[in-house]
């Protein structure tokens, strides 16, 4: 299975999986909230992949990377794309992940929970939302081109 399959795979494995949390805070939807942060991020390293291999760039080491190494050393490289830089910016998809995920492995004390700190539908849908326009927005500039 090639990279693009597979950020397709894993993207629609995370949809699958936020359709199914309740945000109940119980053990199982807990799993399922990290099952959906899992599935994203391995849509996000199979992406870079996908960047790395149809822009042909020399980067060393690149595959032994997470996702946001890649991605960075991807924004960082010569021939980078804005549309990939836009996205590593503080309010851009791959920092609005990070605080996501942070939130699923480290949750705020009770005694600091308020709307605002915990993830919601609303938050990971808006991130699938925006993950799915970079990637149409990546293939359809990389297609012209």
């Amino acid at each position: 299975m090639g990279n693009t399959e597979l950020v397709n795979q894993y993207l629609d494995l995370s949809k699958e999986t936020l359709e199914k949390i309740k945000f109940d805070d119980s053990n199982g939807d807990n799993n399922l909230r990290l099952l959906f942060c899992i599935s994203f991020e391995k849509s996000l390293d199979a992406f870079a992949n996908e960047i790395f291999i149809q822009q042909n760039l020399d980067i060393n080491n690149f595959m032994e990377m997470n996702a946001f190494s890649k991605l960075n050393k991807i924004s960082n490289h010569k021939n980078s794309l804005s549309v990939i830089s836009k996205q590593l910016e503080p309010n851009g998809l791959i920092e609005t992940f990070k605080d996501i995920y942070k939130k699923e492995i480290d949750p705020p004390g009770i005694d600091l929970i308020t709307s605002s700190n915990k993830n919601t539908l609303k938050k990971l849908n808006l991130l699938l939302n925006k993950y799915g326009e970079w990637i149409s927005s990546y293939r359809k500039f990389h297609h012209e081109c």
